[in-house]
C-alpha cells in the first residue's frame, strides 16, 4: 500500500494537514537533542522528510540513517537526500550494536506496526543511556464536539477526497484513519515507554490531534 502512494505521499500529507506536518517534523527533530558528531536513526522514514530534518543537528561529522519497508518510498528518500545513508529494513530487528545511537524518531509510522512491543525493545535496545526516542503521532483531541469533528474528518472526509484525488488512493486514508483509533492514547503509550525504562513527556500540538512522545533512556 505505501509503495502505491509513495509518489503522492508528501503532497497529500500537506493537504490533509493543512500544512501543518512540516512543524509537526521540526518540532520532533528538535526534541531529539541531537549535537554535531552523533547518530540519529529515523525509523518508518517513508520519504525521508523527519530524517532531513535531522541532518543540520549533526552535522558535520555525524549520521543520519533512515530505515523503511517500502522500497518505493526509499527510493524517492535516496533521490532527496543523498547525504543520508537509507535502509531498506524491518525495525523490529535493527542491525546496530546495543547502546550505539544518540537518537531515534518515528513519525506516523509506530501505530502502522504488527508487533509495536517488539519495535520499542528493540528501539531502547540501540540507544544510549542518556539518548531520546522521538515518537510523532497523530492522537485523539480533547473530547467533545472538536474529537467528533475530528473523527468525521478523519473516518469521512479524507478518504472520500483521496479517493476523487487519485483513484484507489481512498481506501489508503481509511486504512490511516483505523490505524488512529486502535492506537493507543497519548497516556497508555507514556506508560508503556516508561514500563521499558524510559523518562517521558508528552506534548500535544495543533488542538490536540498530533502528539509528541520524547522518551529518555534511564539506563
Amino acid at each position: 500500500m505505501f509503495d502505491q502512494v509513495a509518489a503522492r505521499y508528501d503532497a497529500r500529507n500537506r493537504l490533509f494537514s493543512a500544512d501543518r506536518d512540516r512543524a509537526w517534523r521540526r518540532r520532533a527533530a528538535q526534541r531529539a537533542a541531537l549535537r554535531p558528531g552523533q547518530t540519529a536513526f529515523d525509523l518508518c522514514t517513508g520519504t525521508g522528510k523527519l530524517a532531513h530534518e535531522l541532518l543540520p543537528y549533526v552535522r558535520p561529522s555525524g549520521r543520519v540513517v533512515g530505515i523503511d519497508f517500502a522500497p518505493a518510498m526509499l527510493a524517492l528518500a535516496r533521490r532527496r537526500e543523498p547525504e543520508i545513508e537509507f535502509r531498506l529494513g524491518d525495525i523490529t530487528r535493527l542491525d546496530e550494536p546495543d547502546v550505539s545511537v544518540d537518537a531515534v524518531t518515528i513519525g506516523f509510522g509506530l501505530r502502522n506496526l504488527v508487533d509495536r512491543d517488539a519495535a520499542l525493545r528493540e528501539m531502547f535496545r540501540v540507544l544510549r543511556p542518556g539518548g531520546r526516542l522521538v515518537i510523532l503521532e497523530f492522537a485523539p483531541p480533547p473530547r467533545g464536539l472538536l474529537m467528533r469533528a475530528y473523527r468525521f474528518y478523519l473516518s469521512r472526509v479524507m478518504p472520500a477526497l483521496a479517493g476523487l484525488l487519485s483513484a484507489g488512493e481512498g481506501s489508503a486514508y481509511r486504512y490511516l484513519a483505523e490505524t488512529v483509533e486502535a492506537f493507543p492514547e497519548p497516556a497508555e503509550l507514556a506508560h508503556q515507554l516508561e514500563t521499558l525504562g524510559f523518562a517521558v513527556t508528552v506534548e500535544r500540538m495543533t488542538l490536540g490531534i498530533a502528539a509528541l512522545h520524547v522518551a529518555v533512556r534511564r539506563r
